[in-house]
Formats: C-alpha cells, sequence, structure tokens
C-alpha cells in the first residue's frame, strides 16, 4: 500500500515533485518540493486529512483567494493552491533561512533588540492586513519565517479557512472537540479558545504579545498539560511576569506586553500600530533600526518630513525639498542625534499620515514638518517640531525673511531643534555643525535643482541635474558639492541612457578630482570618484581604497555602501557584498534604488528567492521605475517563472519603450523559452535602431548568447570591452554568460580584465 509521501508525489506528478517532509504541524504537514514549471523550491502545505474533509474545498479556496491579494514586503505570497488526489494543499516560496521557531530554539532567549524589532515588522504588517479585513488566527513562530534576518509571516487565511469546518456551522467546536484545535494553544487568545466566531485583529495582537513573550523570556506565558489545559489557562490566568523571568527587559516593553495579553479584548491595544508605536515608544529599550551608525535610541531619532511646497509657482518644489535636505545634512552631523534618511523620509511625502503612525514607521521619537513658500526674494518658512508619543507639540516658528537669509534660517532651525531636544527628551546632543559650500544664492538655487532631478533619476532627470550643475558651477567655480553632483550625473547616466561610456567616465573623474581639490573630507566625492575608479578604470584595488575612505568618513552615506557592495560582487566576494547591501539598506530602507541593488546582488548570487523579495519590494516602492521592473524580470527568469517574467519585461517596456535593454530582456526571454523565431525578430529590430543611434552592445550580447551564436556574442562583448562598458565588471558573475564560460575567449576576457588575476 503507497505511502501519503508516494500518494500525494503521485497526485501532484507533473507539477511538483515532493522530495521530503520538513515539518508537521497540528492543521497541516509541510513538504520542500520543485516546481517543475518554474524549476525553484518551494514549501507544499497538504491540510490534515480529518480538517480537509470538514472544511471542504470551496471555502478553503474562497480565503485563500482573499489572503492571496496581500501584497506586503513582511508577508510571505501565495504562489498556487490546490484540491488533487484527495488533498487540499496550497503552495509556497521555500524559505530556507528557517522560522523563528529555529531560531529561539537555537538562541532560547532572542536578544531584546532583535527580539522587539521582528514583533514590530510582524505588527506592521498585521496591521496592514487588518485594515483589509483580513484576520491570521495563527500567529506562531512557526508561521514567522527569518528571510535575511527579516520577518516574513506565513499561511495567511488558512485558520480563517479552517474556522468554519462545514456548512451546518459547527465551526471551531466541531472542530476542537475532534482533537483538531484551529490555531495554535499556547499562543492563542481566550475568545479564541472559547471558540467565539467574530474575532477581530486583537487576537493577533494577543498572539503575537504571546510569541514576543517567548522569545525574550525562553517559554510561553501560559503552558498547560495538554491543549485543552493550555487555552484554560489563558482564558483564566494572567500572565506571569515578563522581567521576573528576564530582567534585563525594560519595564516598558514588560507593560507593553502585559497590556497586549489583557484578557478582554477591549483592554488591549486597539491595534496593531498601536502595539508597534508602544513597542517604539522612549525607554522601550528598542534600539533604532540602523543599527549600524551606533546604539541610537529611538528617543535620540529625529525624522525630517518633506517639507511642503506652498509657492504660488509649483515648479519651486526643488527649493522646499532642497530646505528639507539642508536641515537632513546639518542634524545628521549632530553627535548622538539619529536623523532617519533622506529617502526613508521622502518616501512618505504627501502620504498625510498621522505623526503616531511615522514614528512607528521610522522609529523615532520627534517629527519636524515644515512648509515653503517663496515669491520672488521673500521667503517665508514654517517648521514645528511633534513629540510622536502624545502628539504634542514641542516647538514651532514661523520665518519672514529675504531669499538672501535662506542659509541663517536653516542654521536657526537646526539650532533651535537640538535645545528643544536637549531641554524634552535628551540633554547631552551635540552642537550643530553649520558647512556652507557656497555663499551664492544662484549657485545654492542651482545645486537644489540638480540634486531634485538627481533624485528622480531616470535619462530626463539626470539630463536635467547635468544643466543645473553645470549652471551651479558657472555661478561658483569652487561649489565642491556641485562638482560632486555632477560627477554622479555624468556616471549614472550611463545606467539609464544607452551611451558611449568614455566621454562621460571622464567628465565624472574630473568633477570628483575637482571637488576633492576643494574638499578633501568630502564622502561623498570619494564615493563618485571609486565609482568611476570601479566601473570604467577596471582597478580594483584603487577603488576598493576609495570606498572605504568615503565609508571612513561618513559611515552613514548610504550610497558609498551601495556602490561598494557592486565592487565586492564582481570580485566575486559575495558575502561581504550581501552584507555592504544590507548595511546600505539599513541606513536608507525606504531608498528604491538601494532595494533594487540588493535584488540585483542577490542575482547574481544565483539566490533568486532572497531577489524577487527585495525587487518585489523596489516596485511596490516605486511602481514606475522601469529598471526595477525589467531587474525582476531577469530573476524571474532565473527563478523560472517564466510568465511572470514576461509580465514585468512587458510593464518595463511601456514605462521605458526605448529602453534596448528591457527589448533584449524580451528577447532572451523569448530565446530560453523556445520562441526562437520570436527571439530573431526582435534582434533585427534592435539592429534596425543601431543603424539610426546607438545601441548598447550589450543588448546583443545578451541576445546572442541565448540564441546560441556564441561568435557573435563574443564579438558584441569584445565591442563593450573596447567601450569600457561597465557591465562587463560583473563578468564572473553575470548569469546569463553561464553559456559562454567553458570557452577559452571567455578566460583570456577574464584575464585581460584582472578578474582572474593581472591584466595585459
Amino acid at each position: 500500500m503507497p505511502t501519503e509521501f508516494e500518494r500525494l508525489n503521485a497526485a501532484l506528478s507533473g507539477r511538483y515533485t515532493i522530495e521530503r517532509e520538513i515539518g508537521s504541524g497540528g492543521m497541516a504537514t509541510v513538504y520542500q518540493a520543485e516546481d517543475l514549471k518554474h524549476h525553484r523550491k518551494v514549501a507544499v502545505k497538504v491540510l490534515r486529512a480529518e480538517l480537509a474533509a470538514q472544511v471542504g474545498a470551496e471555502r478553503f479556496f474562497r480565503e485563500i483567494e482573499i489572503a492571496a491579494q496581500l501584497q506586503h514586503p513582511h508577508i510571505l505570497p501565495l504562489y498556487d493552491s490546490g484540491h488533487d488526489g484527495g488533498f487540499l494543499y496550497y503552495v509556497m516560496p521555500f524559505v530556507r533561512a528557517g522560522s523563528l521557531r529555529d531560531r529561539m530554539d537555537r538562541e532560547v532567549r532572542v536578544p531584546i533588540d532583535d527580539a522587539v524589532r521582528i514583533a514590530r515588522a510582524v505588527a506592521l504588517a498585521l496591521d496592514y492586513a487588518h485594515r483589509r479585513d483580513v484576520v491570521h488566527r495563527d500567529i506562531k513562530p512557526e508561521n514567522i519565517l527569518l528571510s535575511e534576518d527579516q520577518p516574513v509571516i506565513a499561511d495567511f487565511g488558512i485558520a480563517k479557512a479552517t474556522s468554519v469546518a462545514d456548512q451546518a456551522g459547527q465551526g471551531v467546536r466541531a472542530l476542537t472537540e475532534s482533537g483538531l484545535a484551529v490555531g495554535t494553544p499556547a499562543y492563542m487568545s481566550p475568545e479564541q479558545a472559547m471558540a467565539e466566531h467574530e474575532l477581530d485583529g486583537r487576537t493577533d495582537l494577543y498572539s503575537l504579545a504571546c510569541v514576543l513573550y517567548e522569545a525574550l523570556a525562553g517559554e510561553p506565558p501560559f503552558a498547560g498539560a495538554n491543549a485543552r489545559a493550555t487555552m484554560v489557562r489563558h482564558a483564566i490566568q494572567p500572565a506571569p511576569s515578563l522581567r521576573a523571568k528576564r530582567p534585563d527587559v525594560s519595564m516598558r516593553v514588560d507593560q507593553v506586553i502585559a497590556k497586549a495579553l489583557a484578557k478582554e479584548p477591549a483592554d488591549r491595544y486597539a491595534t496593531l500600530l498601536e502595539f508597534a508605536e508602544a513597542l517604539a515608544a522612549p525607554a522601550s529599550g528598542y534600539t533604532a533600526a540602523l543599527r549600524g551608525l551606533g546604539d541610537v535610541g529611538a528617543q535620540r531619532a529625529v525624522a525630517v518630513l518633506p517639507f511642503v511646497n506652498t509657492s504660488p509657482d509649483p515648479d519651486n518644489e526643488y527649493f522646499s525639498d532642497g530646505i528639507t535636505d539642508e536641515l537632513i545634512n546639518a542634524l545628521a552631523k549632530v553627535d548622538r542625534l539619529q536623523v532617519v534618511s533622506r529617502t526613508s523620509a521622502f518616501a512618505l511625502k504627501g502620504s498625510g499620515r498621522d505623526v503616531r503612525e511615522i514614528g512607528a514607521m521610522l522609529n523615532v521619537a520627534v517629527v519636524l514638518e515644515g512648509t515653503v513658500r517663496k515669491a520672488g526674494d521673500r521667503l517665508r518658512i514654517t517648521a514645528q517640531l511633534t513629540n510622536v508619543a502624545d502628539g504634542r507639540h514641542l516647538w514651532s516658528e514661523r520665518y519672514d525673511r529675504e531669499l538672501r537669509d535662506v542659509f541663517q534660517v536653516q542654521d536657526e532651525i537646526a539650532r533651535t531643534i537640538v535645545s528643544t531636544l536637549r531641554r524634552t527628551l535628551v540633554g547631552d546632543l551635540g552642537e550643530p555643525v553649520s558647512k556652507r559650500y557656497t555663499e551664492n544664492l544662484a549657485a545654492y538655487s542651482h545645486y537644489l535643482r540638480g540634486r531634485y532631478h538627481w533624485n528622480r533619476r531616470g535619462a530626463d532627470g539626470l539630463a536635467d541635474a547635468v544643466r543645473h550643475f553645470e549652471l551651479a558651477i558657472v555661478e561658483d567655480k569652487g561649489y565642491a558639492l556641485a562638482h560632486t553632483g555632477l560627477a554622479d550625473s555624468y556616471a549614472l547616466q550611463l545606467d539609464y541612457r544607452g551611451i558611449p561610456v568614455a566621454e562621460g567616465m571622464k567628465r565624472a573623474k574630473a568633477e570628483a578630482l575637482k571637488a576633492l581639490e576643494l574638499d578633501d573630507e568630502l564622502a561623498e566625492a570619494y564615493t563618485s570618484l571609486a565609482w568611476v575608479t570601479f566601473l570604467y578604470e577596471w582597478d580594483w584595488e584603487g577603488a576598493d581604497r576609495e570606498f572605504r575612505r568615503a565609508i571612513e568618513l561618513n559611515p552613514g552615506y548610504a550610497t558609498a555602501h551601495q556602490w561598494y557592495a557592486w565592487l565586492l560582487m564582481a570580485l566575486g566576494r559575495t558575502e561581504d557584498a550581501l552584507a555592504e547591501g544590507r548595511a546600505s539598506l539599513e541606513i536608507d530602507p525606504a531608498s528604491v534604488s538601494i532595494r533594487r541593488t540588493l535584488g540585483w546582488l542577490y542575482y547574481h548570487a544565483r539566490r533568486s528567492a532572497e531577489a524577487l523579495v527585495h525587487l518585489r519590494q523596489a516596485v511596490a516602492l516605486q511602481p514606475t521605475a522601469e529598471e526595477s521592473h525589467r531587474v525582476l524580470g531577469l530573476a524571474l527568469i532565473q527563478d523560472g517563472q517564466f510568465d511572470a517574467a514576461a509580465d514585468a519585461l512587458r510593464e518595463a517596456l511601456s514605462l521605458g519603450p526605448n529602453s534596448a535593454y528591457t527589448k533584449a530582456g524580451l528577447a532572451y526571454l523569448a530565446a530560453v523559452t523556445g520562441r526562437v523565431e520570436e527571439a530573431k525578430r526582435m534582434l533585427s529590430e534592435l539592429e534596425e535602431l543601431a543603424t539610426e543611434g546607438y545601441v548598447s552592445p550589450v543588448a546583443f550580447a545578451t541576445i546572442h548568447v541565448a540564441l546560441g551564436n556564441t561568435d557573435r556574442a563574443f564579438a558584441s562583448i569584445e565591442q563593450a570591452y573596447q567601450e569600457r562598458r561597465g557591465w562587463l565588471v560583473y563578468l564572473n558573475v553575470e548569469p546569463i554568460l553561464d553559456p559562454l564560460r567553458p570557452d577559452p575567449r571567455f578566460a583570456d576576457l577574464v584575464r585581460r580584465m584582472g578578474l582572474g588575476g593581472s591584466k595585459e
């Protein structure tokens, strides 16, 4: 008689190959499997036969469909579900790193900051789901997976699907009486244990508090001789003191967890957002999310939100954004004060969120908001500092000045903020350090416009950035930051425009060197110089030296870590590269560019599952970024998800219809999926475009590799070598080039570039 394992393999034959059992719980058995269509590892969860029989396929699929609509960075997506051979199952990504349970088994007691960080991330994801009327009902350590130490919630919708077992309305009681408790007793809220049908988000809150309690104490708050005894204790016994079991937990965290574990839902926090806010409040013991910058708590952290442009001319947006940038930079130099990165702050631009929610999201104690009105030579700036814990204004002021006074106003605001924070929250902050790189208002205005357009990215944005940085330098040739901005713009143009390399890179280097001549402690300039040295000059040691100098000067400069990660990946130092990529993301967690970079890095590391997590988050952060969709398409091809890859690449093409790289990606996909004639047609279209203007040889090399045109592929690669295209620095790690590696010409190219030894 065949075993269940054999019967399951037979039932899913042709779609999945079940490889091994990796876990079993009250509701389901979990198997690692191979997705035969997409050639990827997945987790297949099979409901226990008794439960599947009582639930029924119709209700199961209805709840699964609802849960599948959830799209959040900390919620694991559902790939598939089915009812075959008597098995009711669903399919999710296979997360190799394991679960919070695995970590708790290894460490027994999780470090306080890590445990709270994980709980807050899970709380915010649950709050997102609750606002869409989806309650999890089975939060436990096993359902909190850890991918790159970031929590991801699994099994959304499963407990809800099993909460009403049949059309007769027997519900939870029928299941629990038959020994199939819906939910897990150690984490089950009193109302869930009492089999109440109308459960809301506060049941998930209770469960998450139980998880956090256990992570800190090393044991759950309630445990009985059996499941029913444990459920009774949840219903009638008060939770034992957490600090009695773990004295180093702060009183604040103990109080927050105790409130979340209240027997009556009305006595708990109303939402998971409130719970997350409470954990992040001052004296919680939770250090800032940007741990790489030092041991700084939320009480020392401030977010400068984008100042609102109230000028009659909407084009003055650059000026209000520039004021915001200047204040962020000034406050970031204050010793012992943590300032949220520009990108994370600007991600909330126009969101209309309450400051308490912003405080919870960014883990800050105070928020600075303001408006800027510029009319001719008149300037009005309003600013207010708000305590996120209670919404109380700590300080507010209005400044009506001449435009020429803008520098003094910025200095005055920075000094007042620090003084106010010393008086109200923390008393040992340093002094703001004012460093002006120009006193020329016209140069300053052009510089602000240049950075405004540079932050927009894209071909048009960078072209505008170049124009304004050049105008700034015309006004003030000694403006170091303008020279750095120009260097960055010329270097990045190559990523967004298919243009020849040499002229732009030489200009980028000249501008970076000029900036360093003016200020040899400018981390931004060292970073720009390092990027050119790496991507164009192929001087690996020199680039490494300049990157390390930039990071030494300013460890909080996210771009330095981000670009250094690329160098390390090109040199095959994969784990170091991923570490630098994660460091840049910790500094600037809302950066689309950095999130996309991390996806790229995992793609080069052949870790498509992790690549997809970051690339999907990049798309969610900025759906109109063509490059994010394009890279997502490549990672989906690597993962074997060809239909999804086609969708991503077509979306990229709709956003950037002239992108030769995206067209090459679509042709590559067509070739690797057997649609050779379609790939050849697209190749011909690109060749036609090349008669009218420049098309990067990288695009042609990509298609020729997929079509098996080895000689033509090497001819295109040789052209890229002569042009010094930056793509070649990734020769040793680029998956697209794998078919060429056995060819002696490939080894010769690696040798010439010095990636396998010294260069010619």
